[in-house]
């Protein structure tokens, strides 16, 4: 039960984004018809009850928002933390929650979510109890009902019209309407029944009900069933296709003075918010053409993007990582690592693998990481007695990649898997026919980017004194690119002991289509060597201030790149690189201006063209590799 009511909570946590935004929504369309408003709730409600759903880059759910904040094995956690990827909570929760205590036999964060699941349960009982005993009262004043004709009756003591009855739905009437009260009343109440809205009603109730505990929840209700009334006045409005808004307004006014039903009944039509309908009957104005057909829109967009999660990214490398759990610990071995001891983990934007020890002060690498088909059946296997943390991160995983370490006997394999939540988890095994079994599995945690900020893991620190909304593909590119300079300096006896790119500029191409774009990227960089006065300037070398600048004697370094649109995901790929004069004297003749307007855009195209053809195969590789589900 405790796993139930985690995950009616993720849901609830994240339906309360949703609402909030569909109030916003709701605002804006205030001159739009209120059905077309009515409909959207349907999203929060599909939120509510439906605890998974489709990815779309188009998702308006904030992407560093997790769709499962509070992971289902967070009462087994050393540390209790929740997820939610919004730094200025995450900390601030996790801090709040109790840890297990040693030597304790329970853990009290467990028997925390035990009884507030308990509590929940008995929430929901409650208003269950409360719903159906305002029916049975109900049920009691409809004795002395009279049948006027088919499925409509008068109560002589009822003061409020509703609709009773799921698969035969009647239709009840205060005693003493005029006929055209009563025209106007039957309208709206039959409405009701075409739109389902007695059984819409009853399951937003039971909705409300899961979710008692959440204030947004109750408001989101009784907003969706203002709407559904202020969209059935409108329609008797329409219906009655002349100008009846005084006397349908004093018809509301009458019945609003008499007692009404229960409120925690979910039948209880047309009995809230009076001022609010009056006051929009006598505001009514047949809507234009173009304010529905924009309204329609609006709300389908709305829908699809509130519907949909967030596009997770496939994309784990270019970063370094620590340990933040010890998931799996092969019994059969007396060494045993502590969260105090196990190593780090880097993977670098080419997807190369690296670990350092507590204790060493270099990095080692192990591989390049390739994608790996292995389902999980075969991944379980090759634990021995998982417990059933290892077993749920099995069933989430969701991208997997591996290295394999070269010249060792026993077959020595690391595997990076990426879960469906974001979470990236770290496996060492031994390939072995003997011995095929993973050794450990680790939870980690990211705690830099390759990007300047963080320590690199060569010898020189790149700083990134450039513009930080450089995307990440093309700051690796340049690092990369400044990692063979500094090679090659250093080849020169020059001894790079700092280096920085100090500013990044895209350059406008006119490449751009609705599936892909080449991107043009001036580097502008700066070198440290480690005696100024050894440097000998050749060939369009400056030094400034004791750096070495960017240029060399084919001038300032371009990048080249090819961003192309693949579904839901962007894919980056590496061109070449060029550089000032060859731009200037290639791609600046005649020739080429008449043809593309620009040396900027010929050289794009034409470079773009020679690689394709000069190798396919080799250089122009994909940047970010995607596994195809």
């Amino acid at each position: 039960m405790s796993e139930l009511f985690l995950t009616v909570l993720n849901m609830s946590l994240t339906a309360s984004y949703v609402i909030l935004f569909v109030m916003l929504v709701r605002l804006l369309l205030k001159k739009a018809p209120k059905v077309i408003s009515y409909v959207l709730w349907g999203v929060v409600a599909f939120r509510l009850i439906i605890p998974f759903s489709f990815e779309s880059m188009f998702s308006l759910i904030p992407r560093n928002a997790n769709a499962v904040p509070i992971p289902h094995d967070i009462i087994y956690q050393q540390t209790p933390q929740i997820n939610s990827r919004i730094e200025a909570v995450d900390p601030f929760v996790s801090q709040s929650l109790p840890a297990p205590t040693a030597g304790a036999s329970a853990n009290p964060f467990q028997i925390y979510v035990e009884i507030g699941a308990y509590i929940w349960v008995f929430g929901i009982i409650a208003l269950l109890v409360y719903s159906l005993v305002s029916i049975l009262i109900l049920k009691r004043q409809l004795k002395s009902a009279q049948l006027i004709e088919k499925n409509i009756f008068q109560v002589h003591n009822l003061q409020t019209p509703f609709v009773l009855g799921l698969v035969r739905p009647k239709i009840y009437l205060p005693v003493g309407l005029s006929k055209e009260e009563q025209n106007y009343i039957l309208i709206h109440e039959q409405t009701h029944i075409h739109r389902k809205d007695h059984i819409i009603k009853i399951i937003a109730f039971l909705i409300v009900s899961i979710h008692w505990f959440n204030p947004l929840v109750w408001i989101a209700f009784v907003l969706m069933s203002t709407d559904m009334e202020l969209s059935c006045d409108e329609r008797v409005l329409k219906v009655m296709d002349e100008d009846i808004k005084k006397p349908y307004a004093n018809t509301l006014l009458s019945l609003a003075t008499g007692r009404h039903i229960l409120n925690g009944s979910p039948l209880a039509f047309g009995e809230g918010n009076v001022k609010g309908r009056i006051k929009n009957v006598l505001n009514y104005r047949k809507p234009r053409f173009w304010i529905i057909f924009f309204s329609i829109i609006i709300v389908a967009a709305v829908a699809i993007g509130l519907a949909a999660n967030p596009k997770s990214s496939a994309s784990f490398n270019g970063s370094s990582y620590r340990v933040k759990e010890i998931l799996y610990d092969a019994p059969m071995y007396s060494f045993s690592y502590t969260l105090d001891t196990v190593p780090q983990y880097s993977i670098s934007s080419d997807y190369k693998l690296y670990s350092k020890e507590i204790t060493d002060k270099d990095w080692i690498m192990h591989g390049g990481l390739y994608p790996c088909e292995i389902s999980r059946q075969e991944l379980s296997a090759l634990f021995h007695s998982p417990s059933d943390n290892v077993r749920e991160a099995i069933n989430k995983t969701k991208l997997i990649y591996r290295a394999d370490k070269k010249d060792d006997d026993i077959k020595t394999f690391y595997l990076v898997m990426q879960l469906k939540d974001g979470d990236v988890l770290f496996a060492l095994g031994y390939d072995n026919d003997e011995t095929r079994h993973i050794r450990w599995l680790f939870r980690l945690e990211k705690i830099s980017d390759f990007n300047g900020e963080a320590a690199d893991i060569n010898s020189t620190d790149i700083r990134w004194d450039a513009a930080a909304d450089v995307p990440q593909p093309v700051r690796d590119y340049a690092v990369d690119y400044m990692r063979k300079q500094i090679e090659y300096y250093n080849s020169l006896g020059y001894n790079i002991t700092d280096a920085k790119i100090t500013a990044m500029t895209r350059m406008n191409t006119g490449t751009a289509s609705l599936t892909k774009v080449i991107e043009m990227w001036l580097l502008e960089y700066r070198l440290l060597p480690e005696n100024a006065n050894k440097v000998a300037l050749a060939g369009g070398m400056r030094m400034e201030d004791g750096w070495l600048t960017e240029w060399s004697s084919a001038g300032q370094p371009y990048l080249l790149l090819l961003c192309e649109l693949n579904g839901a995901e962007e894919s980056w790929q590496r061109i070449c690189v060029t550089y000032t004069d060859m731009i200037t004297q290639d791609y600046g003749t005649p020739e080429m201006l008449e043809e593309y307007g620009n040396e900027f855009t010929a050289a794009a195209m034409e470079l773009y063209k020679k690689t394709l053809k000069s190798a396919p195969s080799a250089r122009f590789l994909p940047y970010i590799h995607e596994k195809k589900n």
